[in-house]
């Protein structure tokens, strides 16, 4: 029996969020770390620390973290945001059928992906991979796929009407 698509969409975008986007390592092997869409485990020689994104936000609004790293987080922080505008508009539209919220939901998904890549790229470089260290966003392809099963996802209720739509009108041939 598969899954209903109605079911499905809100157990992908949750698993958007909590899954590690981005896995990193620090300049030269200094540290590394996993980044989730809230917070990121980093481990280095001065040990292991774990990083809220409410934590990133006042460093930057204090000043303490400055510069491309401040973008990075703040381009995070936005691809946060869209993921979870994506699951509130899922969540909020949930009735309406997949066919009316299809486009937004896929955009919002897409948006939080592309803001997550660009927020590595502000760190690290086009390249992923520069003084800064090196940064593999596991989580930007595994998001867009998401995305795109928004896209191509048909509404569950569909089908079930044909059914009985066609199951009506043969009854009422036989009479």
């Amino acid at each position: 029996m598969p899954i209903p698509t109605r079911s499905l969409l809100p157990a992908l975008l949750a698993t958007a969020l909590v899954l590690p986007a981005n896995i990193y390592v620090i300049g030269d092997a200094i540290g590394a770390g996993l980044q989730c869409s809230f917070f990121r485990y980093q481990q280095t020689c001065f040990g292991a620390n774990l990083i809220t994104l409410t934590d990133d936000l006042g460093y930057v609004a204090s000043g303490i973290i400055g510069g491309r790293s401040a973008v990075s987080i703040l381009l995070w922080v936005l691809g946060t945001a869209l993921l979870l505008a994506a699951a509130g508009y899922a969540v909020c539209r949930r009735y309406d059928g997949i066919a009316g919220i299809r486009r937004p939901l896929a955009l919002l998904t897409a948006g939080g992906a592309v803001a997550y890549l660009l927020s590595c790229v502000a760190q690290y470089g086009p390249g992923l991979h520069g003084p800064a260290g090196l940064s593999v966003p596991v989580g930007v392809p595994l998001i867009l796929a998401v995305a795109g099963y928004v896209m191509t996802a048909e509404d569950d209720d569909e089908s079930g009407y044909e059914e009985e739509e066609d199951y009506g009108e043969e009854l009422e041939g036989e009479q």
